[in-house]
């Protein structure tokens, strides 16, 4: 499996165990989480076209990681509420493409105190380019804990309108799919 996050890192012999089995084995995760939406109509109109689910507290999530040639699918499964987008790595820019339906956006992650930082360095929506001003800034970052699971706390910001979504929590393996792809 070659999953896009590992290609744009390149060397990822430092990772902590539970961030490289997630970025490197097929298959179920699952865990527990805490999802904050902004606020306002933009932002609502926003998370929608990317498909991210509404606020909730201890939110049951699981996320189903498969290849896909050279893509990789992760369905993400929040109380029910789905939101599933494909990662490709790109040569071209040496990070990662991840589409959400109607929006794409490009992933540059970076390996710094004991996390994986994750930042956004280009969006298009419907296939139009967002200027470098416009870009949401991400705070993303994935991490080991102490009881060896995966720890995640995605979000982002947009210039002018705040908080776009920002969802946090825990994830371990469910089951691993061999032969799956």
């Amino acid at each position: 499996m070659n999953d896009p996050f590992l290609q744009a890192l390149g060397s990822v012999g430092y990772l902590p165990a539970a961030v490289l089995r997630l970025h490197s084995t097929e298959g179920l995760y699952s865990g527990q989480c805490d999802i904050e939406p902004g606020r306002g109509v933009l932002v609502a109109f926003a998370t929608y076209l990317a498909g991210f689910p509404p606020s909730g507290n201890d939110v049951d999530v699981s996320v189903s990681i498969r290849a896909r040639g050279k893509a990789m699918s992760w369905e993400r499964d929040f109380g029910g509420h789905c939101t599933t987008s494909h990662l490709t790595y790109d040569e071209n820019r040496k990070c990662v493409r991840e589409d959400f339906g109607a929006i794409s956006i490009w992933l540059r992650p970076a390996w710094q105190n004991d996390a994986l930082h994750i930042e956004i360095h280009r969006l298009t929506i419907f296939g139009i380019l967002m200027p470098a001003f416009a870009l949401p800034r991400s705070r993303t970052r994935e991490w080991q804990d102490a009881q060896g699971r995966f720890r995640f706390d995605v979000s982002a910001r947009a210039p002018g309108l705040g908080l776009l979504i920002r969802y946090r929590g825990w994830l371990t393996p469910d089951h691993t799919m061999q032969g799956a792809g």
